[in-house]
């Protein structure tokens, strides 16, 4: 698949050459460069916005998205929490959807339900999709032309990506997120939030207008008392739901709380993804967190590989 990656690397700066544009040819390097893994997943993402680039697409932007990390094991295609991850793209996208008619001025009934139908027969495919692909980081998508005259409906695409590197730790760096529009979906604030980990060059570690810890740009957040040894995550509710965290809350209990970016750098702190499982936090605004606990971090990232579901069909997605 790295393979194939560096093909089209090579093909979109072939392209960029032939077209005489500088962007462009900015654009092929930085995919072509991009597959030395970079923290997250720069390297898909860049290599698709020059795809992008490069078709003469029209204007679009992100309505929904979600992403999950596939292993390819004994002849099998698995996904952590594969079911969860396709429910709330359904969720987020019939979302979308139906304010996108809304913005349009059109009759939402009849709309809604052929919507629903096109996510779901969507959705249905799939599996299939993700079976000819190995390990990688796909994308799920529902994406909608800036110019509704472009292309009226919303399109639904699955972004195949290569896998990025695996890490072990994440050091984070506190931003106000400030008045972030939906930022309970994964998808219209993807680029504002990737711009925001080049400036930080860490993990944005995303404040409410009070100073209080809402998730990471990419990662729900657990932290431990170094007390009372219990497990916390984020009282606020205006974020993304981690299907990770919500993995991982099924198997232990995690207490809804308040805190601080410097209440959390006296605490161990994991940041949890579908990419990486459970990662510990190694410092928080140059802060060195507490060092995690051996057994207690073996013990939960043994619980969320008991999560690999193999990928087939689902049966019904609403």
């Amino acid at each position: 698949m790295h393979q194939a990656y560096a093909g089209r690397a090579a093909d979109a700066r072939r392209a960029a050459d032939a077209m005489g544009d500088a962007d462009a040819m900015s654009a092929a390097d930085a995919a072509a460069g991009a597959l030395t893994p970079e923290p997250e997943t720069a390297q898909a993402e860049t290599a698709q916005a020059v795809a992008e680039a490069l078709t003469g697409r029209a204007p679009r932007t992100l309505l929904a998205a979600g992403s999950f990390r596939v292993r390819a094991h004994l002849g099998r295609i698995a996904v952590r929490g594969f079911a969860r991850h396709l429910e709330r793209f359904s969720r987020d996208a019939r979302e979308a959807w139906h304010e996108r008619l809304l913005q349009q001025g059109v009759e939402v009934g009849a709309h809604a339900a052929s919507a629903g139908r096109r996510i779901a027969a969507f959705l249905e495919q799939v599996p299939e999709r993700l079976a000819s692909g190995g390990d990688g980081f796909p994308r799920l998508e529902l994406w909608a032309a800036d110019q509704p005259s472009a292309a009226p409906a919303p399109q639904l695409e699955l972004a195949l990506r290569p896998l990025p590197a695996l890490r072990e730790s994440v050091e984070l760096r506190s931003a106000p997120r400030g008045a972030r529009p939906l930022a309970h979906r994964k998808g219209p604030n993807i680029e504002a939030y990737r711009a925001l980990s080049r400036e930080l060059a860490a993990e944005p570690l995303l404040l409410d207008a009070s100073g209080r810890v809402l998730e990471g740009a990419t990662t729900s957040l657990i932290w431990w008392d170094p007390a009372t040894h219990r497990g916390a995550v984020s009282a606020l509710h205006h974020r993304v739901p981690s299907v990770t965290e919500a993995l991982l809350r099924e198997g232990a209990q995690l207490d809804p709380r308040f805190a601080t970016a410097e209440r959390l750098a006296e605490c161990e702190v994991w940041a949890v993804n579908a990419l990486h499982g459970i990662r510990w936090v190694s410092r928080i605004d140059d802060m060195p967190c507490a060092p995690p606990d051996a057994q207690r971090l073996a013990r939960f990232r043994e619980m969320l590989d008991r999560r690999w579901e193999t990928v087939t069909a689902p049966r019904a997605v609403r």
